[in-house]
């Protein structure tokens, strides 16, 4: 009985621990300590080799000190960080959905996190996107009443490196343009 329930417990904390790692605060938490926890190691087990009150042991002391301050920092702005993400994964999801007046809207909340540069570099790309998405509507729709040249012609004028644009060089292969 006691065996099997040592597993039943080793089960569980496994699906905990996996569980925990599809949550973004506790993958960007992981991040930052792992990030700056390997160089800790290093310099520690180097500190250890070294005399103490020597220059190679005080280098060390103020490394593990510019770290650990470092590492205080990204974990005091750890919270905005995850917003930003989170803001930035759901008006992508909503942009690839063809929501974009929505996920404009969703950007727009940047600049309350002091990201306005990211914010308008995101709803450029997103005006963008919606541009290129109401182009090729026309063209379809032109394709389908018979003006297949003017159809071709809007195709052509879809911006490039948005999905549209790859949506349409599959149709210009199709419509034979």
């Amino acid at each position: 009985m006691n065996w099997s329930r040592q597993i039943a417990l080793r089960w569980a904390v496994l699906l905990i621990a996996v569980a925990m790692l599809l949550f973004l605060p506790t993958r960007e938490f992981l991040k930052v300590t792992f990030m700056l926890g390997v160089p800790v190691i290093f310099v520690l087990g180097y500190m250890a080799k070294q005399r103490r009150k020597s220059l190679p042991f005080v280098i060390s002391g103020v490394l593990l000190l510019v770290i650990g301050t470092g590492y205080l920092y990204l974990l005091y702005t750890l919270p905005q960080r995850i917003e930003v993400r989170r803001i930035v994964m759901e008006g992508s999801e909503l942009q690839g959905q063809g929501r974009y007046q929505e996920a404009i809207q969703r950007y727009r909340d940047l600049e309350a996190l002091g990201k306005s540069e990211d914010m308008h570099e995101r709803i450029a790309q997103a005006e963008k996107e919606s541009y290129a998405a109401q182009l090729l509507a026309q063209a379809e729709l032109l394709q389908q009443s018979g003006q297949q040249q003017k159809a071709l012609e809007i195709l052509n004028s879809i911006p490039p490196g948005t999905r549209s644009a790859v949506k349409a060089g599959k149709l210009k292969k199709e419509w034979g343009g």
